[in-house]
């Protein structure tokens, strides 16, 4: 009776500590250069802070920018300029695809947008999925754009976007 009282006592704490360590690597309130730091940590090499709480991000000359809110939420997002889409085609890429949102911008520019929400916090690890997917992501995104349109592309970002 005591050593199954020992195991449970054990196994409990055991359980409280696994927890406590989970919970200690989930956080919502990373400053710009954490951000920063962390995607040049996983060997993105090209992560600057572009103004406050908006970082930009280029891969394979790709450009992205991600925003910080003040929750903590995160959001990436990638356009682009010199297409002639219409919302039939934006309609069509979110019925097909999951964990993004297609639209056109105020100048009928392809946008492209993916939230990571901060309710119970996020690791550093969660960040860098997040950021992998949605380069993944982007990447489809720029080739249905092409499939749908033979306008040239400049391939940057929009050059104006409202944060909302």
């Amino acid at each position: 009776m005591r050593a199954s009282l020992m195991i449970s006592l054990g196994l409990g704490l055991l359980f409280c500590l696994v927890t406590d360590a989970a919970a200690q690597s989930l956080r919502k309130d990373y400053s710009d250069d954490a951000l920063v730091q962390i995607l040049k940590d996983d060997g993105y090499t090209s992560v600057q802070i572009d103004e406050p709480r908006s970082l930009k991000i280029k891969i394979d000359g790709i450009t992205y920018y991600l925003f910080v809110y003040d929750d903590g939420d995160l959001q990436l997002y990638f356009g682009l300029t010199g297409y002639t889409l219409t919302i039939a085609d934006m309609n069509d890429w979110n019925r097909e695809h999951r964990l993004t949102r297609a639209y056109l911008d105020g100048d009928n520019d392809p946008v492209l947008e993916a939230d990571l929400l901060a309710n119970a916090g996020y690791s550093d690890a969660q960040l860098i999925e997040f950021v992998a997917v949605f380069d993944q992501l982007a990447r489809q995104f720029r080739g249905f754009i092409d499939d749908r349109d033979s306008a040239t592309p400049t391939a940057e970002p929009a050059a104006e976007f409202e944060r909302i």
